[in-house]
């Protein structure tokens, strides 16, 4: 871990699991944590569900190089997550150094979608570095990227969707804003975000329910979400389940 003198505003805690760390997800806390000027903590969640199977007796693992099966156990596992916490460590270590960003590592064993609804008092972000489902983006280009976004507007919302922005380059973006009521997300933030960011911006505003309605039928799909400032635990428990991409998530 990083020790420096200087006092931070606050934490950016990176959230992966074996199944989810990225280089990318560690350049995006990175840059958050840096423009926010924040100390930015690497959490390592091994995965208690995945380590409670590959314990049972009947478990096998199957190559994808060869397709052959073979017998596994959680000590094997637990070999494999410590070399995933290992990259994952050096990863952070090596680009948060190269901003001059502060920073720390911990590893704990639970779920990643957990960790966001336990938010602590001094974390300004938690990003929850879920795998994003595959959209085609290879076959067909031209697609929008696609960002959700819920919550009242704040700096500190500001910036996370400036950084992601500014991560899809030129790119067109497809703005998802959730509201209430119809339309009432698209109306309020409309001429705000197309005088920001002009042409590339498309916006869509989408009932609450609605969008968990689709998220449950697997009839949405989005490249990164951000959720700020959102009171009603039940819903958001359920949004951050849903979800199959990684989230932001804003105190």
């Amino acid at each position: 871990m990083a020790k420096q003198s200087r006092k931070h505003r606050g934490r950016v805690v990176l959230a992966a699991d074996a199944g989810s760390y990225s280089v990318t997800s560690v350049n995006l806390a990175v840059a958050m944590a840096a423009s926010a000027g924040s100390l930015l903590q690497g959490l390592f969640v091994e995965d208690e569900d995945l380590l409670q199977i590959t314990g049972l007796p009947c478990s096998r693992e199957i190559t994808l190089t060869t397709a052959t099966e073979r017998s596994t156990s959680s000590e094997q596992m637990q070999r494999s997550l410590r070399l995933v916490a290992h990259q994952f460590r050096q990863t952070l270590q090596q680009q948060a150094q190269a901003f001059q960003v502060s920073w720390r590592f911990d590893t704990l064993r639970g779920r990643v979608q957990d960790v966001g609804l336990q938010p602590a008092s001094d974390v300004t972000y938690t990003i929850l570095a879920n795998p994003s489902a595959q959209r085609l983006r290879s076959t067909r280009p031209q697609l929008a990227r696609k960002i959700l976004l819920l919550g009242d507007t704040s700096k500190a919302l500001e910036l996370a969707l400036k950084m992601l922005i500014e991560r899809y380059g030129h790119e067109n973006i497809e703005l998802t804003l959730v509201a209430n009521e119809p339309g009432d997300g698209k109306k309020s933030g409309e001429g705000r975000w197309r005088r920001q960011y002009g042409h590339r911006i498309t916006l869509v505003g989408l009932p609450l329910q609605e969008l968990l309605t689709r998220l449950g039928q697997r009839r949405a799909d989005f490249d990164f979400a951000i959720l700020a400032g959102y009171d009603r635990d039940e819903d958001k428990a359920l949004l951050v389940k849903a979800l199959r991409c990684p989230i932001i998530l804003i105190a």
